[in-house]
């Protein structure tokens, strides 16, 4: 056979053994019902698995089948993040490490997480399990009686409150001495105040017209002969 004939047969098979070289892998796995998930029709049909990569044509994403199941093919070897984007559930996140021989191993992992931090191993094919359903709106509180205690105005009043009802009884089960300088007490303060608040007389409507200047005094508008 001629020397060119030869090589020309010998790249042919290397190019058809080549693909065999560096096998690429096939990551698979289902989405499993659970007491959070009791069906899978729940699921809503935009609900899909994501396999990422560190090169963006590494990564790829799925629909489910209606068992569940997805499925990856020629997978590259490398480290990947898969996850399950639901509109209503939350699943968990994996590693994907994909060997050069086409060996798949899955972790355990999270979004933060260390990527040297390989979590729980994970057999393969997956299955996935939600941990709990999307929570888009906060439940209102209902109406919660010793939740009032926590005011600060609440306390005041109450003990404010407290002290009106209790003084009369205290005052009446005082023994006479002691009643009597209460009541002595009080007489003095009245005495050393008798008109009270002086706020009480003080006659903001007149103050606002311009009727509080002094009687005594010239009238506003009026000039000095």
């Amino acid at each position: 056979m001629p020397p060119l004939q030869l090589l020309l047969l010998r790249l042919a098979s290397l190019v058809l053994v080549l693909p065999f070289l560096t096998s690429a892998a096939t990551v698979a796995g289902s989405i499993k019902p659970n007491v959070i998930l009791p069906s899978l029709a729940i699921l809503p049909p935009s609900t899909t698995v994501t396999l990422s990569g560190d090169l963006l044509e590494d990564s790829r994403t799925s629909h489910i089948f209606a068992n569940g199941a997805f499925r990856f093919q020629d997978v590259n070897p490398g480290s990947y993040l898969l996850e399950v984007n639901c509109r209503t559930h939350i699943f968990p996140s994996m590693r994907v490490d994909v060997s050069p021989d086409g060996l798949v191993e899955i972790y355990q992992t999270f979004r933060g997480n260390e990527w040297t931090n390989k979590g729980e191993r994970k057999p393969h094919p997956i299955d996935f399990y939600p941990t709990k359903a999307s929570e888009f709106y906060i439940a209102r509180e209902g109406f919660n009686p010793m939740k009032l205690l926590s005011n600060p105005m609440i306390l005041i009043a109450i003990v404010a409150i407290g002290g009106m009802t209790l003084m009369p009884k205290m005052v009446e089960n005082m023994d006479p001495e002691t009643r009597a300088e209460f009541e002595k007490q009080q007489q003095s303060s009245m005495l050393a105040n008798p008109q009270g608040n002086p706020l009480q007389s003080f006659d903001m409507a007149g103050y606002l017209a311009g009727s509080s200047s002094k009687k005594s005094g010239t009238p506003s508008g009026s000039k000095r002969k």
